[in-house]
């Protein structure tokens, strides 16, 4: 016999009236058995130049994303100063996508390992108390203009540093990670 899912293979178990132990053995199997995942994609196919990779736990679901892409999900805006040490004096407003969000979006959750990549290979991990505490955002534009590379872009991770002493650290300083261009759940 040739079965399609496990569903059936448990349902066509039960139709024969195995004993109680065969039943148990096709319960186990399912719980053994990969579950479908694939991931509803977070940004339409790029049409211009990929700007993110987006990584879940499965390799089966890497996607990409262009700005515009970024652009049509649902944005927030950050007003703050960064610490002296990022270079960017005064307050400025950073708009982009709730880093919380997409990282729901590629299936993940509390005890997932977060990683965001830059340009230059540099990478950090985020717990996701970070997400839950302050909601870091993915900014795409700064003063309502998008970002070069030279200026720190086209993406970079923002944390509300006005709003929270707590974070005027050097964990935190090394956590704005600038020139992202990869962020992997597992």
């Amino acid at each position: 016999m040739k079965f399609r899912s496990i569903h059936a293979l448990l349902l066509a178990g039960a139709s024969l009236r195995s004993s109680p132990w065969v039943l148990a053995a096709f319960a186990v199997a399912a719980l053994w058995a990969p579950a479908s995942s694939a991931a509803a994609p977070v940004c339409d196919a790029p049409q211009n130049r990929a700007v993110l990779r987006l990584q879940s736990a499965s390799p089966a679901n890497a996607q990409a994303c262009d700005l515009n892409g970024l652009e049509k999900l649902p944005a927030r805006t950050i007003a703050t100063a960064l610490p002296p040490a990022l270079g960017l004096p005064g307050v400025q407003h950073w708009s982009g996508v709730s880093l919380r969000q997409l990282v729901e979006m590629l299936g993940g959750g509390e005890h997932s390992h977060i990683q965001l990549t830059a340009l230059n290979d540099y990478s950090i991990h985020i717990p996701w108390s970070d997400l839950v505490r302050y909601d870091p955002i993915v900014a795409y534009s700064r003063n309502h203009q998008r970002m070069g590379i030279r200026d720190k872009g086209p993406l970079i991770l923002i944390y509300p540093f006005d709003g929270n002493p707590q974070l005027q650290t050097q964990e935190y300083i090394n956590r704005t990670i600038w020139q992202v261009n990869a962020i992997s759940v597992r």
